[in-house]
């Protein structure tokens, strides 16, 4: 029989090197939010061995395995049942709900802007979250942007810094 250290050795690296390559399909194409996920995920295997866990998983796989074998379907256990089905089911589920795209930010962002500037009104002290204008709008000599107070010119040139780098 192989020593169980090798064994949670080989489980950690082929874990983590599957994990690189579906890590390394989405890179380009997903949300820098579910990159991040991904890249989470692919050190977690290689991190639970080198914690010396792999006994501690294995032990919670076998305890895991026992509690199914010996359970007993009585209304408490399907009570529990039902709420850790509609548990996952939420948390899952939520992942499926689009999240708000770039354009929609954007456009949300401008029409603010706008109400700004044709009511006179100075920017909010704080920002949720740094917005570029519009790649389809010209953008516009510095001398003909309005003036406007203190670190707000600091911050439009941050994210158009930011809109040419694609990271909104």
């Amino acid at each position: 029989m192989m020593d169980p250290n090798v064994l949670h050795l080989v489980v950690a690296g082929v874990l983590t090197l599957v994990f690189v390559v579906i890590t390394a399909l989405i890179w380009s194409r997903a949300q820098v939010k579910t990159v991040f996920w991904w890249l989470g995920l692919t050190l977690l295997p290689l991190g639970v061995y080198f914690l010396g866990l792999g006994p501690a998983v294995t032990g919670a796989w076998q305890t895991l395995g026992a509690w199914a074998a010996g359970l007993q379907l009585t209304p408490m256990v399907w009570a529990g049942i039902a709420l850790a089905g509609l548990s996952a089911l939420l948390m899952f589920g939520s992942r499926l709900i689009p999240s708000e795209s770039r354009k929609d930010r954007r456009a949300a962002a401008k029409t603010a802007r706008d109400k700004r500037e044709a009511t006179g009104g100075s920017r909010p002290a704080v920002a949720s979250r740094p917005t570029a204008q519009p790649t389809s709008a010209p953008a516009r000599p510095a001398a003909q942007r309005p003036q406007a107070s203190g670190g707000d010119a600091e911050f439009d040139e941050i994210a158009e810094l930011l809109r040419k780098r694609g990271i909104n």
